[in-house]
C-alpha cells in the first residue's frame, strides 16, 4: 500500500500541472470542438489479447481515454497454465507538443481495474507428526481483482486527419502481489500464477485507429 500511496501522490501533483496548465489556455479551449479517436492495439494479438481505446480530445493539450483489454487462454506471458483476464484503464493525458491535443508527445495518468482468472499447478507441502516432508500438487482455479496506477510517456501521429497511429510506454503498479497465505502459512506467494500483472509491471502499447469529430 506504501507503494501505491506514493504513486498517487505522484499523479496528484500531475493532475495540479495540468490544471494550472488548462487555465492558461482556456480561451483557446472553448473554441475546440471535441475531437474522438478510437483504436484498437496492433500488438495485444500475439499473446491472444484484444485492447480498444476510446479518446476524447476536449482541450488544446488535454484529452480523456477509456480502455477495455480482453484475454482469454493466454500461457505466453504469465506463470500460469492459462489465463482470462479483463481491464479497464481510464486515462488522463497531457500533450506536451505544439500541436493541439489529440497528437504529439504526451504524458498520460491513468487508473486500471482488473479482473484475472489462472489456471495453474499448485505446488505444496507440510509436515507430518514426525516431521517428514509431504509433497502434494494439485491443478488449482483462482480468481483475482485488482486496483493498478500508472504513469506513461507516449507519442500519438495522425495521417491525412483522419488514421492515428499511438505508440506509449511506462510503469504500472497493480495491488494483490500477496507475499503468504495467511490461512496457509506454508503457502509461498499464492499469487504467483498471476505474475506479472500483480506488482510492478510495464504498460506498453502501439495502436491504430480512426479520428472523427472536431
Amino acid at each position: 500500500m506504501r507503494h501505491l500511496f506514493a504513486i498517487f501522490c505522484i499523479l496528484l501533483a500531475s493532475q495540479c500541472a495540468y490544471a494550472q496548465a488548462m487555465v492558461s489556455d482556456s480561451l483557446k479551449s472553448l473554441k475546440m470542438k471535441p475531437r474522438y479517436l478510437a483504436k484498437v492495439d496492433l500488438v495485444s494479438p500475439a499473446v491472444r489479447t484484444f485492447q480498444f481505446h476510446i479518446e476524447r480530445a476536449h482541450h488544446s493539450s488535454h484529452s480523456f481515454s477509456l480502455g477495455i483489454l480482453y484475454t482469454d487462454q493466454s500461457d505466453a506471458i504469465t506463470n500460469a497454465s492459462y489465463l482470462y483476464r479483463f481491464a479497464a484503464t481510464l486515462e488522463h493525458r497531457y500533450y506536451m507538443s505544439k500541436s493541439p491535443a489529440p497528437q504529439g508527445f504526451y504524458l498520460a495518468s491513468f487508473l486500471r481495474y482488473q479482473w484475472m482468472r489462472t489456471d495453474a499447478w499448485l505446488y505444496n507441502y507440510w509436515y507430518d507428526g514426525i516431521g517428514n516432508t509431504i509433497f502434494v500438487n494439485q491443478y488449482v482455479t483462482r480468481y483475482l481483482n485488482t486496483f493498478g496506477v500508472g504513469l506513461n510517456l507516449g507519442y500519438q501521429r495522425i495521417f491525412k486527419e483522419k488514421i492515428a497511429l499511438d505508440a506509449y510506454f511506462g510503469p504500472v503498479y497493480n495491488t494483490g502481489d500477496q507475499r503468504v497465505n495467511l490461512s496457509n502459512p506454508y503457502e509461498y506467494r499464492p499469487n504467483e500464477s498471476f505474475k506479472p500483472y500483480v506488482g510492478y509491471f510495464v504498460r506498453a502499447g502501439l495502436s491504430i485507429g480512426y479520428v472523427f469529430g472536431g
